[in-house]
């Protein structure tokens, strides 16, 4: 039994401890570490993390990694809804076949492929490469403009955004002419109907009444070219339809000589403004500017002809105080003497009420006075008209 526990003590030993190795003993082959290159080890990590920190963008990356039409549809999308925001026809146009192009590109990739819808793409494509077409050529045409066009385009129309071409389109209406007047023309009777819009390019043209010759008086107002404001004459029509049925109250005579005059057929006129709004916002600056003028020589007449309506009331009560003052007079020995009291009302009103010494001196006049006999305040008068003096009193 005794031999048996020293037999099992000497084998646990024998297999538990085992010889110490060294780690230099140990032949062991070592590999060098491998040096990443700094694109593979810096941007490729960030990338990931960046595609990762968003759900919806890993998603978007893998689709367009499954499917690149998907990025060729979205990307037809944006260039056709950037059209829609181009002011320019032909730039709308040209983003709208690049758009027509991409859905084609994209339904064409689709499996089964889409041929149906590509056919009408290819039906969008054709209808703007044929107007983009004849875009081209209108834009490219014969731009010379005589003078009287240059001088035109350049004061009233280039300043509002309106290309060459479109002002080309303008003075080619139908109802487009230039004409050339001298001092004394007259260009529009009064009382007819006005069928044109008339605009100012060079010269001065005066609004008269009709019931004088021509030039006999200074006119109402005037309508200047060479670029100045309000030259539009007849341009109401243009925004109310019913003026044009109405006659033209003023007659219209040029003022200078070499005066130019451009007319458009209203009509004509306003469908270019239609279609073209830069000519429509040159034309229009224009018209208002005119408006506003209109306006205000309106409520300058108005003005004037309320000043003389409260002058002559005004001019009524100083006669009324005169008459007054002179009926209140008293009659001595041939002499009238007014009353100061009078002499002092009457003063007071002048001084308030602005009226000056000529209209004075005229209305004392009219009732046999002087202005000296007035401020001395008293006047002889002869035996008849002692005695009118005392029946009147």
């Amino acid at each position: 039994m005794a031999l048996r526990f020293a037999c099992n003590g000497a084998l646990r030993s024998s297999i538990f401890r085992a010889p110490s190795i060294r780690p230099s003993s140990l032949s062991v082959s070592r590999r060098p570490p491998t040096r990443l290159s700094s694109n593979s080890n810096n941007t490729a990590p960030k990338e990931n993390a960046l595609v990762a920190s968003f759900p919806s963008l890993q998603k978007l990356v893998q689709q367009a990694k499954s499917d690149p039409g998907n990025i060729v549809m979205n990307l037809g999308a944006i260039m056709s809804l950037s059209g829609f925001m181009m002011s320019d026809v032909m730039h709308l146009r040209f983003l709208s076949i690049c758009g027509s192009m991409c859905g084609i590109t994209y339904n064409v990739t689709r499996k089964p492929p889409q041929y149906n819808a590509c056919y009408w793409g290819l039906v969008f494509v054709s209808v703007n490469i044929y107007h983009l077409y004849y875009l081209y050529l209108e834009r490219n045409e014969d731009m010379t403009f005589n003078p009287e066009e240059m001088l035109l385009y350049s004061c009233q129309f280039k300043q509002w955004g309106v290309e060459p071409w479109q002002f080309k389109k303008l003075v080619r209406l139908d109802g487009c002419r230039f004409r050339k007047y001298k001092r004394g023309d007259i260009i529009i009777n009064a009382d007819k109907k006005l069928n044109d819009v008339l605009m100012v390019v060079r010269g001065e043209v005066g609004a008269e009444s009709p019931d004088s010759p021509p030039l006999a008086r200074k006119p109402m107002y005037t309508y200047r070219g060479d670029g100045h404001n309000g030259c539009v004459i007849g341009g109401t029509a243009l925004v109310d339809a019913n003026v044009r049925n109405k006659k033209y109250p003023n007659r219209l005579v040029c003022e200078a000589d070499d005066t130019i005059v451009v007319k458009w057929d209203t009509n004509e006129l306003s469908l270019v403004m239609e279609k073209d709004k830069e000519v429509e916002s040159a034309v229009l600056h224009s018209l208002y500017t005119e408006l506003i003028q209109g306006l205000r020589r309106d409520r300058q007449n108005r003005k004037d002809e309320d000043s003389a309506d409260r002058m002559y009331d005004k001019l009524m009560e100083f006669e009324r105080l005169i008459d007054g003052a002179i009926k209140n007079a008293a009659i001595e020995n041939g002499v009238v003497t007014l009353n100061s009291k009078d002499k002092r009302e009457v003063r007071e009103y002048a001084r308030k009420n602005g009226v000056t010494l000529a209209q004075r001196e005229s209305l004392v006049w009219k009732h046999k006075w002087t202005m000296d006999e007035w401020d001395d305040g008293a006047k002889v008068i002869a035996d008849q008209e002692a005695g009118s003096a005392a029946v009147v009193a």
